[in-house]
């Protein structure tokens, strides 16, 4: 029977160990007219898309923060006189389906200004705006997909205590899980990014400004953008692609 050797001797060679640096990305926007405050860059999202995307985000969250049930729920008959919340959920499982085209044409709309301008930058600061806006937007729906569970709380005061517990067990889970909440509803997010580029716009790209470098287009592959710190792009949005 062969022997494996167990200790060897001699010196032996150890590599050394890699070496961790930081790092912070940045997107180059040369050519771009800064803003009124000559300081950062003004972006303007079209209501009618930030109030659809919005609406979205609030059914991902209560989705993956089962609260389903608790903004479903009709209150009619309680003490307070709410009619209850139910009204919201069909209207956001129509509207999830829409998700993908919405940031699909948003995204191809920019792409076109950039070409008309002449300038890819223009591309690189409308995407680093509509990520700013999802990130923002997460933080805001999560608050409000809250008020509302606690609105339904409100109706249940007084009447039908067993189903009053269990959806103050339901909303308390709700508020626990926050961070988990937000990474799975930012992995969508990302999901439907990736698929809208692989899918449309890295073609549409190159067809409209050829095989240019694409550096900067790495910061928006990032997995963890959604859910990790990150710095803020120099650039103030407001509420017109």
């Amino acid at each position: 029977m062969p022997r494996i050797p167990i200790f060897k001797l001699g010196s032996s060679v150890e590599s050394p160990p890699p070496r961790l640096a930081t790092y912070w990305p940045a997107l180059s926007l040369e050519g771009l007219q800064l803003g009124i405050d000559n300081v950062r860059h003004d972006v303007w999202l079209s209501p009618s898309f930030c109030k659809a995307a919005g609406s979205h985000l609030g059914h991902l969250i209560a989705k993956y923060g089962k609260v389903e049930t608790v903004m479903s729920a009709d209150a009619t008959g309680s003490s307070s006189g709410n009619r209850g919340l139910s009204k919201f959920l069909p209207v956001f499982a129509k509207r999830n389906a829409d998700l993908k085209p919405l940031l699909l044409g948003l995204h191809k709309a920019v792409l076109n200004r950039a070409k008309a301008e002449g300038n890819l930058a223009i591309d690189l600061l409308g995407r680093a705006a509509i990520l700013k806006f999802l990130r923002t937007e997460l933080n805001a729906q999560f608050a409000n997909t809250l008020e509302r569970c606690r609105a339904t709380l409100k109706g249940y005061e007084g009447v039908r205590q067993q189903k009053a517990f269990e959806y103050r067990e339901t909303v308390a889970s709700f508020q626990i899980a926050k961070k988990n909440i937000i990474r799975q509803t930012g992995q969508e997010l990302f999901r439907i990014l990736r698929e809208i580029e692989r899918e449309t716009l890295a073609t549409t790209r190159r067809s409209l400004f050829g095989e240019k470098p694409s550096a900067d287009y790495q910061v928006f592959l990032n997995q963890l953008i959604f859910w990790k710190k990150v710095a803020t792009p120099t650039f103030r949005l407001s509420t017109t692609f």
